[in-house]
């Protein structure tokens, strides 16, 4: 039988080493969820009705969440219509030093970075409606660069990220922005100029 633990407080501080702990933290949706059962613990259904969204829309950040151990059950509450499960973040902060990842293994920093941007897409995948047509942009380009255009690119997309987080918006619908630039394998279907609209 599953023991409530009334009195679990979260540690102050946390690092984040594995590559499993920081694709789960590094996300949007999965960060707020932490910072909400930080304060407190919460049930999905609890925050879903919060934000307006159906409890299955997050369910699976709160499944992977807890395969992460970065959130864990502390209570259960039958209320005779079902069992709510409450949960707390194991942590109020959280750092990410993947360089500090144990057993002496070395993270590929960038290959975690283009597997956190795989994981938002997937996500977003999920949860995109039939009439989100028109608020969905996709673009897929590629091109040849040197290394000083390379620099130059890197800048002016770090602009255009701060120029998103300054439109922020507390009666805005939450959207979410993906821009990475990485090498590739030209595709035999995509000649380098090409530009793949969606």
């Amino acid at each position: 039988m599953y023991n409530n633990i009334t009195d679990f407080k979260p540690e102050q501080l946390l690092t984040l080493t594995s590559s499993e702990q920081i694709k789960a933290y590094v996300h949007p949706t999965r960060i707020m969820l932490l910072r909400l059962m930080a304060k407190e613990k919460r049930t999905i259904s609890g925050i879903a009705k919060e934000n307006g969204v159906h409890p299955a829309n997050i369910t699976h950040h709160f499944k992977l969440l807890e395969k992460a151990g970065l959130i864990r059950l502390v209570e259960k509450k039958d209320t005779g219509k079902n069992l709510e499960k409450y949960y707390r973040a194991i942590a109020y902060n959280f750092i990410v030093k993947p360089e500090a990842a144990s057993g002496g293994k070395k993270t590929n920093k960038k290959a975690l970075a283009l597997l956190i941007l795989k994981d938002n897409l997937s996500s977003a995948v999920k949860t995109v409606k039939d009439d989100d047509e028109d608020n969905v942009l996709a673009l897929l380009g590629t091109a040849r660069l040197i290394p000083e255009d390379v620099g130059k690119l890197t800048r002016r997309l770090k602009e255009v990220i701060n120029e998103f987080k300054e439109c922020d918006s507390a009666e805005g619908i939450l959207y979410s922005i993906n821009l990475s630039l990485y090498p590739g394998d030209v595709d035999s279907t995509t000649t380098p100029g090409e530009e793949i609209i969606l």
